[in-house]
């Protein structure tokens, strides 16, 4: 009887470690892999790209559920994110803090989500060449979506531009009509309300001192982007999402372009150039995107296909504050309508 028993305690213990096992990706190749969202049969699996862009490596990072992979061709759910002018497309798209991360949420959802980072940005080269203006971050645009397109058997993605990442996704619908099958421009600016007008002209004064290329990202940087005033007070931030934000960004971004500079003569964009199916989504405290700015560019869009968002008491980085989960689906949904 002891003998029997020792024999189904061990039978019992070979199928637990069996289960355990790690298995190598089926494919084969080397992946790395974020960390598994939850006990789901199809995991999300992350990977790190690089594209080259005359001479400049361009870092991209994707993630989408595993064993999906064949499924993009058929289904076009392949989606880019463009970062704005301060952190880079990781920190902001994918940050790990309970269900903030747009990658992670529009993954669970059965698309292929990759974030760029611009040259001069986070894991992508840097460049004296040029500040990352908009038309030349638009031709790192380019560079990733030709390679996804070739990757995933496609002729076009769905694109987003974040902040300052609206101008060059913009630039790019705008050259490109060809390559996207719906635009999202998030907290975008047109020729710039008041309020950013003066905010771009300090910087750019820089206390009297010679400009620089690059400039120094702070913590005061980082949490100016949330709605003003005291942050630990206001309803829609969570403190323990900003400062998750500040420690990753410091992280990847101790620099950035001084992007800025080129709004000094907005406009950039032509909306009567820009004919793909595009959604305008902002807060309604948002500094840099206010209606007065945006509605007029909203109607002189050249499609018929189009969609005005505005969210009460948000701010410029809606994306990563209390109504975060309202902003993933309204992107969702216009992504996903047919």
């Amino acid at each position: 009887m002891i003998l029997r028993t020792m024999q189904r305690t061990f039978s019992f213990l070979v199928l637990v470690l069996a289960s355990c096992a790690i298995v190598p990706a089926a494919d084969g190749g080397a992946r790395s892999a974020s960390r598994d969202t939850g006990a789901s049969v199809n995991p999300i699996r992350g990977e790190d790209h690089y594209v080259m862009r005359d001479g400049l490596r361009i870092y991209l990072w994707e993630k989408h559920k595993a064993g999906l992979e064949g499924t993009f061709a058929n289904n076009g759910k392949v989606a880019l994110l463009v970062h704005g002018g301060t952190w880079s497309g990781r920190p902001l798209f994918d940050l790990q803090i309970r269900d903030y991360s747009l990658m992670d949420f529009l993954a669970e959802n059965g698309y292929d989500v990759w974030a760029i980072d611009l040259h001069g940005y986070g894991r992508s080269d840097k460049t004296d060449k040029d500040w990352t203006d908009s038309h030349s971050a638009a031709a790192d645009i380019a560079a990733a979506v030709s390679y996804i397109t070739r990757l995933r058997g496609l002729t076009k993605v769905d694109l987003l531009g974040c902040s300052a990442g609206t101008q060059r996704a913009g630039v790019f619908a705008m050259e490109n009509p060809d390559k996207i099958a719906k635009l999202v421009l998030y907290a975008p600016w047109w020729k710039g309300n008041a309020e950013l007008n003066e905010f771009r002209r300090k910087r750019m004064e820089n206390g009297g001192k010679p400009l620089p290329q690059y400039r120094d990202v702070t913590e005061e940087s980082i949490r100016s982007d949330f709605v003003r005033g005291d942050l630990a007070q206001h309803p829609q931030v969570e403190a323990d999402v900003v400062d998750e934000l500040v420690r990753e960004v410091l992280k990847a971004d101790p620099q950035a372009p001084n992007t800025f500079v080129e709004n000094a003569h907005l406009p950039i964009l032509d909306p009567a150039r820009i004919t793909v199916p595009t959604m305008i989504i902002h807060g309604e405290r948002d500094y840099a995107a206010k209606e007065e700015d945006l509605l007029p560019f909203y109607s002189q869009l050249r499609t018929h296909d189009k969609a005005y968002v505005l969210l009460p008491d948000g701010g410029h980085a809606l994306m990563l504050e209390k109504d975060h989960r309202r902003f993933q689906h309204e992107v969702l949904s216009f992504f996903d309508r047919p």
